[in-house]
């Protein structure tokens, strides 16, 4: 008889946010659309691989043969078939997609291959896309890092503070887009200080 532990299927994963998230417009009045819009990211996959420098030249043959990339220059971002991988400081990717790619098990022989190691974060970090003419704002006024477009530019990423928080934001193609990755545990309280530094423009919780 199988073993019933093999028959489990794991809960459906809670958003951090899921108590203090009220989709609408909140903040100013008045405005004929809100100067920014979050978005949830939902049913992500997050991976954080690891790899010695001895071995570069090992990864990015492995990154190329499984997902038609390889890695990012130091900030920068890559992307093929909806797969990220996020510079994560030297020999430190994050990759993210959604979760029917089924990113962990595309690595599973990552170790054998490369000599690195794949740990899914899934579970412990969440991404709130922010966007609209006044995203840039909103950000610059929790983070020291120059997020002007001629400097900080699609598919760039930073590691940096937002709000006394620890985060990685991921600037996206779009006039004005990005992805704020924290730490599941801080979620709603950074959450909090978003939105009521967002209440200025007004903002739209999609």
């Amino acid at each position: 008889m199988p073993d019933d532990q093999t028959q489990r299927t794991p809960p459906a994963r809670r958003s951090p946010l899921a108590s203090v998230w009220t989709p609408g417009d909140h903040g100013r009045e008045g405005a004929d659309e809100p100067g920014v819009t979050m978005r949830q990211g939902r049913d992500i996959s997050i991976v954080r691989v690891q790899y010695s420098g001895s071995n570069a030249e090992n990864m990015d043959a492995y990154l190329a043969d499984r997902f038609g990339v390889t890695a990012p220059a130091p900030n920068h971002v890559a992307e093929n078939d909806g797969i990220r991988l996020l510079w994560g400081g030297p020999k430190h990717l994050t990759l993210v997609a959604p979760e029917t790619t089924r990113l962990l098990d595309r690595l599973a022989d990552l170790t054998a291959r490369t000599g690195g190691a794949a740990v899914d974060q899934s579970h412990g970090h969440t991404i709130l896309r922010i966007e609209g003419p006044k995203a840039r704002d909103l950000l610059s006024k929790g983070t020291g890092i120059d997020l002007h477009p001629n400097v900080f530019k699609p598919d760039h990423v930073a590691h940096t503070a937002l709000f006394h928080h620890t985060v990685t934001i991921d600037r996206r193609v779009g006039t004005s887009s990005y992805d704020v990755h924290m730490m599941r545990g801080f979620a709603q309280d950074l959450f909090e200080h978003l939105t009521a530094h967002a209440a200025d423009y007004g903002y739209r919780l999609a």
